[in-house]
């Protein structure tokens, strides 16, 4: 019996140095996170700052402590980091995943940092070109994927029609959605609208029967909640997640200045409270499963730098709840059903070029 319970347990790196607020909110998040789930964390960073933090709580959960004398800091150049700094509390987090101590990586470090050891450490599940950063957003009908976010400014035919595949999968197993909806962002929702990048890739995903493609998707209709997955390449999707938490920021301040602009609109602020947490809760990225590096050999989580406690404690859920679903297995049977449908590993071989020599440097 011990021994099953033990294969059950899922083991979790977290990159405890890479956020604004490390090491406290990682700790706080990765302690919740234990005492809460079967998940065993494994805390990457300063083994004596870490100890001392650990220590002032009285229940700890499954909690060990991996030794990283160095931290990549948010403004480092991504490649120069990843490359130079190899015992950083990030190179090491993704080592144990890569030698099978850990089965997932949750960091809310640099972003780009994150996106290049993935790529150079860990690899790319067999028949993924790129893979890409994701992210979930509210809708009016529940929840959207979007991707990419930013791992992929220029992409591919190839690469937009891998992310369809990899948004299917994570919506599908890690989100719960029966038939998940594909729709491309862009300026219209006719077929003709875009780049020549855009009309292939309408193309494609209109002719693969076993993809549930709705077509071209505008933002308004985006947030109206018309598909499940939302496809589009990293520039776009980083511009479009920057504008939106803009235009909420933008949205929040206005409703506060109007709530506090007579002695009437404060009570009104006050009879609205109940609904205004609401939303604030539906909107706050600390309360979703973080950003998913779909497309790695191994759950790699990102989450916002100036994430929470709660930001951190639901990062490692979702990692949980990817590696108990098998996602990258599913990924690679999605991406198999995609090549049958007829774009081959051959299809673009130009499209599917290898990462430039500076990023391969890393690795070797």
């Amino acid at each position: 019996m011990p021994e099953k319970e033990e294969k059950s347990v899922v083991r979790i790196a977290l990159d405890a140095m890479g956020s604004d607020n490390a090491p406290d909110v990682d700790v706080e998040g990765a302690v919740q996170a234990s005492l809460k789930s079967d998940v065993a964390i494994i805390l990457v960073g300063d083994e004596a700052l870490l100890q001392e933090k650990l220590d002032a709580y009285p229940k700890k959960g499954n909690i060990t402590i991996r030794h990283a004398p160095e931290v990549i800091g948010m403004h480092e150049q991504p490649v120069m980091a990843v490359r130079q700094k190899r015992q950083s509390s990030l190179h090491v987090a993704m080592r144990l995943l890569k030698e099978g101590e850990a089965q997932g990586v949750v960091s809310a470090g640099n972003t780009g940092a994150v996106m290049v050891a993935g790529r150079t450490i860990l690899g790319s599940v067999h028949g993924v070109a790129r893979a890409a950063l994701s992210q979930t957003f509210p809708t009016m009908q529940g929840e959207v994927v979007l991707l990419d976010m930013g791992a992929n400014v220029d992409c591919t035919v190839r690469q937009l029609c891998e992310f369809a595949e990899m948004g299917v999968a994570y919506s599908h197993y890690a989100l719960g959605v029966e038939t998940p909806r594909v729709g491309m962002l862009n300026i219209g929702e006719e077929g003709g609208k875009g780049g020549a990048v855009m009309r292939e890739v309408y193309h494609i995903l209109s002719e693969a029967n076993h993809i549930n493609f709705v077509g071209n998707v505008e933002p308004r209709a985006l947030f109206e909640g018309k598909a499940d997955v939302m496809v589009c390449d990293g520039f776009i999707g980083n511009l479009f997640l920057k504008t939106s938490e803009a235009v909420a920021l933008f949205m929040g301040r206005m409703l506060r200045e109007h709530f506090e602009s007579s002695s009437m609109s404060k009570i009104g602020a006050v009879l609205a409270r109940k609904a205004l947490g609401q939303m604030r809760h539906r909107v706050d990225p600390n309360e979703k499963p973080g950003a998913p590096l779909l497309g790695l050999n191994g759950t790699v989580i990102c989450q916002h730098g100036s994430c929470s406690p709660r930001g951190i404690e639901n990062a490692i859920y979702g990692a949980r709840v990817a590696i108990h679903n098998n996602l990258d297995e599913h990924i690679y049977n999605n991406i198999v059903k995609l090549r049958q449908a007829g774009l081959g590993d051959d299809t673009g071989s130009k499209d599917a070029a290898a990462p430039p020599d500076v990023v391969r440097e890393v690795a070797q």
